[in-house]
């Protein structure tokens, strides 16, 4: 900031004409120094002048060349006097500065934007009657300037707009919310009677979730809209958004009580559901509403038990986060702690889930859940806190609950094997201290480590073998190891990690005879590059079928692998499978005839490059 800015923030009109005055002369110096800017916010000296309402000093200012359209981060020195409501500086900066008076500040607001908001009637009518400022000029989000009159309830600025400057009642912005969706939000009470009585504004427009001005009037808690859009708008009480929300979802979702009372004396139903299911109770119960779900069971008897589109009670919405509303359901309403829903989740289990350790706790000690149940895929509630990766919820269901961690699901997986897939925290605990079995084996014979590579959990897998002391060479029952798979799915640095400090063997093979290199190159270059150079693995490796790595990668149509192997190790183009099929039988068969001329040129190169080393020979 110069003194220049100090001298202006300050209004010291002498002191800046003193400044200016005594650069006569030096054109370039007094040119540089009224376009100097403040260095976070940009802003030149006009700027501030124009915030404070200096008249004379933004005169003095433009006298000497400052730039009245220049802009900063927040727009131009006609936003700044529009938004502090420095009328005199508006007027005189379009009048006699030529301020450009559709510019546009970061947020794409025009001055008429600014004025609409902040100053009187008079001053937008000035700038549209003399400034032919654009009335239905929109912001970045698509706002109206009748829209920003309308949230700052500017009432007379609003009849002004309509009445005489024809703005457009029913405009809308990016998210299709009229000027009246936004004078419902923030409550401007005389805005939305003069729209509705006199603008002849929609009540039941909706945005484009679908919500009318009377979704959001009660999600906003704003009582008395409500009770106007009802009785004197005629609004629909009954009206839906998006998944077939009622207002009175609405309602209850944000907690506000009163609006729920008022809407249910007025006729709307208790019992309505939503598209997926989901009562008002559903809502008041998930959203954490306790004097909402309170007074609907006791005071309009809502069914405690109703179940959503899944199957899901109040509870199991409630156990997701909201500890006084379970408590209150099952010691006063008696909900049941064991209902399940389509897919055979129980209450504890979704709290669980959610991590909400207060619910758990609660739940098994005083709702007295059973922690065993297990879900239509036979999974525990340990299995599901191990999956998500909740940690104090596994901890105190172990030690406090009891839970089984050998506990199996319906694919034979442990709690563990849930655990490698995402959490060492849980694999290191329940191994050394709970000795969960690092060898147990699932219905496909794969071990936990053979999970965790499959995941690419490195940390884990690293873990398992060096203090879990996992067997790597342990193979599932296509006799997969687990490099095998970590090849497989293209996990890189656990292929590396197993094979230098795991001794991995990359020469092991499947039930079909197929090596870690046959499995890699069918997707990662990398891994078969690494493989073959730092390893020593057999390209010519052949799998029962007779079928080498380079049939393997020309099958599963990886161009990259097949070009490498050729081009660098020399892959043999002639092998036959044990049907006699090639490599470029194999493609031809897929009719890839670029490949195909493509192989067949490398094959041709290779074999004149071992004819011309034995004439080379001969000679």
């Amino acid at each position: 900031m110069t003194l220049l800015h100090i001298a202006t923030e300050e209004g010291t009109v002498k002191i800046v004409r003193f400044f200016l005055n005594s650069l006569k002369g030096h054109e370039t110096i007094l040119q540089s120094l009224v376009e100097a800017t403040t260095y976070y916010y940009e802003e030149t000296a006009l700027y501030l002048a124009a915030a404070g309402g200096y008249l004379d000093v933004v005169q003095c200012l433009v006298k000497h060349g400052a730039d009245v359209n220049v802009e900063s981060n927040f727009g131009s020195a006609l936003h700044y006097a529009a938004q502090r409501n420095k009328w005199d500086v508006v007027q005189w900066l379009v009048e006699h500065g030529k301020a450009n008076i559709e510019a546009t500040d970061n947020y794409g607001r025009a001055v008429l934007h600014w004025a609409a908001q902040e100053n009187k009637w008079e001053v937008v009518q000035w700038l549209v009657e003399h400034g032919k400022a654009n009335v239905e000029a929109r912001d970045i989000d698509g706002r109206t300037v009748l829209h920003w009159a309308a949230q700052k309830n500017k009432w007379d600025v609003v009849k002004w707009l309509v009445e005489h400057g024809k703005a457009n009642v029913e405009a809308t912005d990016n998210y299709g919310q009229t000027v009246l969706h936004w004078a419902a939000q923030k409550n401007k009470w005389d805005v939305i009677k003069w729209l509705v009585e006199h603008g002849k504004a929609n009540v039941g427009a909706t945005d484009i979730d679908g919500r009318t001005v009377l979704h959001w009037a009660a999600q906003k808690n704003k009582w008395d809209v409500v009770k106007w859009l009802v009785e004197h708008g005629k609004a629909n009480i009954e009206a839906t958004y998006n998944y077939g929300q009622t207002v009175l979802h609405s309602a209850a979702r944000w907690g506000n009580l009163d609006v729920v009372q008022w809407l249910v004396e007025h006729g709307a139903d208790v019992n309505v559901k939503s598209d997926n299911g989901e009562t008002v109770l559903h809502s008041a119960a998930r959203w954490g509403n306790l004097d909402v779900v309170q007074w609907l069971v006791e005071d309009r008897k809502a069914n405690v038990e109703a179940t959503n589109n899944d199957g899901q009670t109040v509870l199991h919405w409630a156990a997701r986060g909201n500890l006084d509303i379970v408590q209150w359901l099952v010691e006063h309403k008696k909900a049941n702690v064991e209902a399940t829903d389509k897919l055979g989740q129980t209450v504890l289990g979704w709290a669980a889930q959610k991590n909400k350790w207060d619910v758990v706790k609660w739940l098994v000690e005083d709702g007295k859940a059973n922690v065993e149940a297990t879900d239509n895929y036979r999974m525990t509630v340990l299995h599901w806190a191990a999956k998500y990766k909740k940690w104090n919820v596994v901890k105190w269901l172990v030690e406090h609950g009891k839970a089984n961690v050998e506990a199996t699901d319906n694919y034979g997986q442990t709690v563990l094997h849930w655990a490698a897939r995402s959490n060492l925290d849980i694999v290191q605990w329940l191994v050394e201290h709970k000795k969960a079995n690092v060898e147990a084996t699932d219905k496909l014979g794969q071990t936990v480590l053979g999970w965790a590579a499959q995941k690419n959990k490195w940390d884990v897998v690293k873990w398992l073998v060096e203090d879990g002391k996992a067997n790597v060479e342990a193979t599932d029952n296509y006799r997969m190891t687990v490099l095998h798979w970590a090849a497989k799915y293209k996990k890189w640095n656990v292929v590396k990690w197993l094979v230098e400090h795991g001794k991995a063997n990359v020469e092991a093979t499947d039930n079909y005879g197929q090596t870690v290199l046959h499995w890699a190159a069918r997707g990662n270059l990398d891994i078969v590059q690494w493989l073959v150079k730092h390893k020593k693995a057999n390209v010519e490796a052949t799998d029962n079928d007779g079928q080498t790595v380079l049939h393997w990668a020309a099958k599963e149509e990886k161009w990259d692998v097949v070009k490498w192997l050729m081009e660098h190790e020399k892959a043999n183009v002639e092998a036959t499978d044990n049907d006699g099929m090639t490599v470029l039988h194999w493609v031809a068969k897929e009719k890839k005839w670029d490949v195909v001329k493509w192989l067949w040129y490398i094959a041709l190169m290779l074999m004149l490059l071992t004819l011309m080393a034995r004439l080379h020979y001969f000679s």
